[in-house]
């Protein structure tokens, strides 16, 4: 390093030494990121084959990355470190100490903002560091549960003393300086004054009702307060549910988020419908859909769709709403976020500029509602006044690993709690053997983090409830509460997630309340079955909006208007279905009853042209045919699990057994041998037509 000179620098010489100091600190930041964090992993799950695959077949989109990532760094180096230097130039310091104290300046602030954004979003980087070292976990639990905005305040100290320091020399140099800086004060209080008296407006809201959808990803009905749960999870959605008529008992046909959602909104099954599962391939991607969105445009109405992290959906289906602003979830991007996730010295200056590293937006671990709740208001202040207007909020708060956000983050995990679930948990794609089994305070702390990615949902309804108030329009809006699945979370030992099995009730059943003052009854809930197959008829119906013929469900309209209590409705069949299976050994109870078939790695191909990750051809007919699928009927709820040596049958009572816990086939083989023909006459087979029927 050369010697410099005792005497202070110019400023240009100042700037430069701090531009110099910096750039080298914060590339030495990204040179320990990168060489700590190679493996290209996803929620926890590593695989060299895709790493492998990554660098060989998209290579142009890591350098292209490395570049981005290094010229950020160099930014954010090149910015703090001039700023620092300029500081420590009004401050009269020596080169040597302009040089070195912007270099170790750089540094104070780069910790205190990494620790606030660590306290605020932890599970964001629990992904490198909870189990890298008992050093960075314990460091991850002390952050958690502080105040960010502690940690913020320490990281503008010296920013803001730099700042000061050359106003305050330019101000003793020049009286010049004392106009500007007036002037500049004037134009900012004026400016302010004026934002806020044009935000008082209301708008008036339309003769016709509007409609919003409020739904959060594997959103389970049985963790509601306002159903009975233990914790004070949802006091907006119990509010909700207090003001409008409540569903108890509504069932998905195939809980993943893709074929659920085409569902809702198509009113058919996953077979009449082209997304039959999680991986479809080009064509049904740009199938034609008649949904809800396209039967309300065609009334007049503006539809949109807001949704974060898993709501890629939206913009990969062509389901008809005009607006969508929702992420994409194509490989290349996949690559993008793996990639950025692993630097932890710059995840917080993403944060001040999401726009340049829009990747941030997509990542599962970071699903804090308050970037979907801003865009959801850009979208309001952008619908027309003399029009309806049918809004889908769409979250993903309880979509594992459940990352609620501060203060929310950790309130519900045992103190003292110090196991592999303290930042929630995703399921595994396989097993490790060396990983210790699963305790009940694991689960506990599982259910915990679920029950904060709750609260934290039921805070956006709060919100958007409010916005919708200010402007004069919640009384006139239909507003549906419901979700894509359910959720396992390790508490019925049929292990996580969704999708992989039809077991219990946890994953298949979703909360559905609908409320409208004056078209829907208060405080009502209704204990007949609902299909999601029924969710837009009933929409439809209470809007007065005819539904479309392709609609294959039902209204229950008639079962939430105010008046006498209803007589239930017929039964008719819920359908269910698995989705594809990602893993073969992820050690899950499931794998013992299914059709074998390769993990995703090997049945799995990105589309070079489009990024898209599906399945590949040869493995559609296989995927389908290994599938489990059922049927809920009355008090009956009939399993179908195919494997090598047949199918299997199971059967239970959902009256007497609610937990399904007893298979009660052997006892009832009339009601088999009738619930089986009944649903390979109703459940298409992938094709848009029927199955053909099975003996017992």
């Amino acid at each position: 390093m050369p010697a410099f000179p005792r005497t202070p620098p110019t400023l240009a010489r100042a700037l430069l030494l701090g531009c110099r100091a910096g750039l080298l600190v914060f590339l030495a930041l990204y040179t320990l990121c990168a060489l700590l964090n190679m493996q290209l992993g996803y929620q926890g799950n590593e695989s060299g084959v895709v790493t492998a695959y990554v660098w060989n077949t998209w290579r142009s989109v890591v350098l292209w990355q490395v570049a981005r990532l290094i010229g950020a760094y160099c930014v954010v180096g090149l910015v703090l470190g001039a700023l620092l230097g300029a500081g420590l130039w009004a401050a009269e310091r020596s080169r040597r100490a302009v040089f070195w104290l912007s270099g170790l300046g750089c540094l104070v602030v780069e910790a205190f903002l990494v620790a606030a954004d660590m306290a605020r979003h932890p599970h964001l980087y629990a992904a490198t560091l909870y189990a890298r070292s008992e050093v960075t976990a314990a460091l991850l639990r002390g952050l958690s549960g502080t105040q960010p905005s502690g940690w913020t305040l320490a990281a503008l100290v010296l920013p803001v003393l730099s700042v000061l320091a050359v106003v305050g020399r330019g101000l003793s140099a020049s009286p010049r300086w004392r106009g500007v800086t007036a002037a500049v004060a004037v134009a900012g209080f004026t400016g302010l004054g004026l934002t806020r008296m044009a935000g008082g407006a209301e708008a008036r809201g339309p003769a016709r009702p509007n409609l919003l959808i409020l739904a959060s990803d594997g959103l389970r009905p049985d963790h509601l307060s306002g159903n009975g749960y233990s914790r004070a999870t949802s006091p907006n959605i119990d509010r909700l549910m207090g003001e409008g008529t409540r569903f108890s008992d509504t069932v998905v046909q195939v809980p993943r988020t893709a074929p659920s959602w085409t569902t809702l909104l198509t009113s058919q099954y996953a077979g009449e419908h082209p997304v039959v599962h999680t991986l479809v391939g080009r064509e049904a991607r740009e199938a034609k859909l008649t949904t809800l969105a396209t039967a309300l445009g065609a009334q007049g109405y503006r539809t949109a769709v807001v949704a974060d992290y898993a709501g890629d959906h939206f913009s990969r289906f062509p389901y008809g709403f005009q607006v969508v602003s929702a992420p994409d979830f194509r490989f290349p991007d996949l690559v993008r976020q793996r990639m950025l996730i692993t630097h932890v010295a710059l995840l917080p200056w993403t944060a001040l500029a999401p726009g340049l590293f829009e990747e941030r937006g997509e990542f599962p671990e970071l699903t804090d509602p308050a970037p979907l709740h801003t865009r959801v208001r850009r979208v309001l202040d952008g619908l027309p006044e003399d029009a309806p207007f049918a809004l889908v909020v769409f979250a993903s708060s309880t979509h594992f690993p459940y990352a609620a956000p501060w203060p929310l983050e950790g309130q519900y995990v045992e103190h003292g709690y110090r196991g592999p679930w303290r930042f929630g948990a995703t399921p595994r794609m396989e097993v490790d053997p060396t990983t210790p089994a699963t305790t009940p305070e694991d689960v506990a702390a599982l259910a915990a983090n679920y029950d904060a990615a709750v609260r934290t949902f039921d805070g956006l309804v709060g919100n958007v409830r409010a916005d919708l108030e200010r402007r004069g329009r919640w009384d006139d809006t239909l507003v549906v509460l419901l979700s894509d699945h359910g959720e396992h979370l390790e508490d019925e030992g049929l292990g996580q997630g969704h999708g992989d099995h039809l077991w219990g009730s946890a994953g298949l059943r979703i909360p559905f309340v609908v409320r409208l003052p004056g078209q829907v009854a208060s405080g009502r809930e209704v204990a007949q079955r609902a299909r999601s197959l029924d969710v837009a008829p009933t929409v439809l119906d209470l809007m007065g909006v005819p539904a479309p013929e392709s609609f294959r469900g039902r209204s229950l309209a008639s079962l939430a208007r105010p008046g006498a209590e209803p007589k239930p409705l017929p039964d008719v069949p819920a359908l269910i279905q698995t989705d594809l299976w990602f893993s073969d050994r992820d050690g899950q109870p499931y794998q013992a009853v299914r059709m074998p078939y390769p993990w995703l790695y090997e049945i799995a191909m990105v589309e070079g042209d489009t990024g898209e990750i599906a399945l590949k051809p040869e493995w559609e007919g296989p995927v389908r045919r290994a599938r489990h699928r059922g049927v809920y009927l009355g008090r009956w709820k009939l399993l179908e699990l195919p494997t090598p040596d047949g199918v299997r049958v199971q059967l239970f009572d959902t009256v007497a057994d609610p937990s399904e816990l007893r298979d009660v086939a052997g006892d009832n083989p009339n009601v088999v041998a009738t619930l089986r023909a009944k649903l390979a006459a109703e459940l298409p087979d992938g094709t848009g037509e029927a199955r053909t029927p099975v003996g017992p």
